[in-house]
């Protein structure tokens, strides 16, 4: 199976409300927290085996940045506020930020009107800015 290469401000785009996504700092790789915890675990684990894993600030996995912490609705505002050669889809987009559910409906406008790539350059500042935030309100080394 082949890695699939992305930014951090590509995984900070894609989290969504109630999402929780781990980053394992030393390496640089977004882990799913159960699989990686079964490597330190036994075939068939007791209770005392659990008790005895790791922590995961000792494995150096933390919890990026979540939905509130990210705050998509800004970035997204901004972005649609300055577009001004298309005005169907400023509309459309505006109307659609107004709702709770936005995210993946937002998304898929921008692709509508060719405007995800665009996006994603746009707001790849302000995710890394949002990822340099986060590990310093945590005091986490990357590297």
């Amino acid at each position: 199976m082949e890695k699939v290469k992305c930014t951090i401000a590509d995984v900070l785009m894609e989290i969504h409300y109630r999402e929780c996504i781990f980053l394992k700092t030393d390496t640089l790789e977004i882990v799913n927290l159960m699989d990686y915890f079964k490597k330190f675990l036994p075939e068939n684990p007791t209770e005392e085996d659990y008790e005895k894993l790791p922590s995961k600030e000792s494995l150096n996995i933390y919890p990026l940045p979540d939905y509130d912490f990210i705050n998509h609705k800004s970035i997204m505002s901004e972005f649609t506020h300055n577009i001004y050669d298309n005005k169907e889809a400023r509309k459309e987009l505006f109307y659609i930020l107004r709702n709770h559910d936005y995210m993946d409906k937002f998304y898929e406008c921008l692709k509508k009107y060719n405007l995800y790539d665009e996006y994603r350059v746009y707001a790849s500042d302000y995710y890394n800015f949002v990822f340099r935030e986060w590990c310093e309100k945590y005091n986490i080394k990357i590297g």
